[in-house]
């Protein structure tokens, strides 16, 4: 954990990064994100369980919502992971009020990953099809009722606060073709 002196550099890290929502190629594009191709993807051990990565060089960790936190991965492996990149792509995030007992876990795996990468300074891309509301999703969790997922809540509160510092890129139209402009 870091200490009261390291918080706001590790937050600050955060801010270079976004959450994209729907994830256009256009939206990507303005950041410098290509989605990676097929051939890039390469299998990772970074502390106890392999992990598999759509592409990982030493600036760049492009990896699935699924393929992160719906398997066995712990702190330790996110921390690892932290260590070797420095910027965090994860793509396929799903809706944070779709609640359901599949998703707990995932929730607080994903909830561990956010800590490294702040723990660390990261730089972080979330891209979801839908608004990635976890201020929201708190609440509808703390509605919910389902068995087993009571550390939820507190994981999504902590996904909110970690979060807060990224800018939104929110388009709920197709992009505009090039050769039109609205301006």
């Amino acid at each position: 954990m870091p200490g009261p002196g390291n918080d706001g550099a590790a937050a600050a890290a955060l801010v270079h990064g976004r959450i994209i929502t729907p994830g256009t190629d256009h939206q990507l594009g303005t950041y410098g994100l290509f989605p990676p191709s097929a051939a890039q993807q390469c299998i990772l051990t970074p502390a106890t369980v392999p992990l598999t990565a759509k592409n990982a060089e030493p600036d760049l960790l492009w990896v699935g919502f699924a393929e992160l936190c719906g398997g066995a991965a712990a702190l330790a492996d996110y921390r690892a992971l932290a260590d070797q990149h420095s910027t965090w792509v994860i793509d396929g995030v799903p809706d944070p009020e779709a609640v359901s007992a599949e998703m707990a876990l995932g929730w607080i795996r994903f909830a561990e990953a956010v800590e490294a990468l702040r723990e660390r300074g990261r730089t972080l891309f979330l891209i979801g099809r839908s608004p990635l509301d976890w201020d929201r999703a708190t609440v509808a969790w703390r509605g919910a009722h389902v068995p087993g997922t009571s550390d939820v809540p507190e994981a999504m509160a902590r996904i909110a606060r970690h979060l807060a510092v990224l800018m939104r890129v929110e388009s709920a139209a197709e992009p505009v073709p090039e050769g039109i402009s609205g301006s």
